[in-house]
């Protein structure tokens, strides 16, 4: 599989990378997952290219990082581990993580990781969201310490707009940035992607496949129990309006003989700005499936043709 520099960092990523959110196995969240399975995933992404492997301590309260240290033992070398920092599990089940980009905690995640990962050294480590409660310069001076020290290799930013980047760029280097992008989300086109070109900073997207939205594999009968049970973009009226923009892109789809997700993961990748996409899987078969999302090239006129769809899509289904 093709790989790109990512920007700064002397760090070279496949187009593809792999995603481990699932992997955490916390069943209201992503549903049902085996640990062998996921394994088993993360080896055949190994063998088919793809290089980058992205987790956090939050998925599965660093379940989903030991599953990432058991599966590339023997093979640390031909792996760029992603990782992140900053949230906190709560102590109430049902409440959202905290954020916490203090020195402190950034240290002690950062320790942490490295022994779950059973490596010496991350080689991309994100900030999961930004903290408004702790100074940006004490977070990157605390990620600029780590580089010094050897204990991670490059530094990046996950969820962070414009205006919170070039904050962050005032204390240290930012090597790269992770947005959520994929047909259906598109903001980053406007001011993100432009201003990572100009300064040279890598850009791993996320969500291509907007939480499976764009896979195909739903229909109006189709019902959640994860967290997509709460999401708007699978509910009522948008979720209606959604699958008929999905049926449209099946058109244009079949004509590469690929399916929908493989189109949507395709027009990622291609994206000018984009150094790499997360794409996340359970199983090989979803591996294998994402995978069919590269390699290839989606036509002028029918990159014209999907423009057309989404600028037509009805706001109401």
């Amino acid at each position: 599989m093709e790989q790109k520099p990512l920007g700064q960092s002397g760090i070279r990523v496949s187009r593809l990378g792999l995603g481990t959110w699932a992997m955490g196995g916390e069943e209201p969240v992503w549903g049902v997952t085996d640990d062998r399975e996921s394994v088993a995933a993360i080896h055949q992404a190994l063998d088919r290219g793809i290089n980058l492997i992205d987790t956090a301590p939050i998925y599965g309260s660093g379940h989903a990082e030991e599953i990432v240290g058991k599966a590339i033992a023997g093979n640390r070398e031909r792996v760029v581990i992603a990782t992140k920092c900053g949230l906190v599990p709560s102590e109430r089940p049902s409440s959202l993580p905290r954020r916490d980009l203090s020195q402190k905690n950034i240290l002690r995640e950062c320790d942490a990781s490295l022994r779950r990962l059973k490596t010496d050294v991350i080689d991309i480590y994100q900030c999961h969201w930004p903290d408004p409660e702790t100074p940006i310069r004490e977070t990157m001076e605390t990620l600029s310490g780590l580089l010094e020290l050897g204990k991670i290799r490059a530094i990046g930013l996950s969820n962070y707009g414009c205006e919170r980047l070039a904050a962050a760029r005032e204390f240290g280097i930012v090597h790269c940035i992770q947005p959520s992008f994929s047909l259906l989300s598109q903001r980053a086109a406007d001011d993100l992607l432009p201003y990572c070109e100009e300064h040279e900073i890598g850009v791993i997207s996320y969500g291509p496949l907007a939480r499976g939205l764009l896979t195909g594999k739903f229909n109006a009968e189709s019902s959640f129990r994860d967290l997509r049970a709460q999401d708007a973009e699978f509910l009522g009226a948008r979720f209606q309006r959604n699958l008929k923009t999905v049926e449209s892109l099946r058109t244009i789809a079949s004509k590469y003989d690929r399916t929908v997700g493989q189109l949507a993961i395709n027009w990622v990748v291609s994206f000018p700005g984009i150094t790499a996409a997360i794409v996340g899987a359970k199983r090989p078969s979803q591996l294998i499936e994402n995978v069919g999302g590269t390699g290839w090239e989606i036509f002028k006129e029918d990159l014209e043709a999907i423009d057309s769809i989404l600028a037509n899509a009805p706001n109401d289904a």
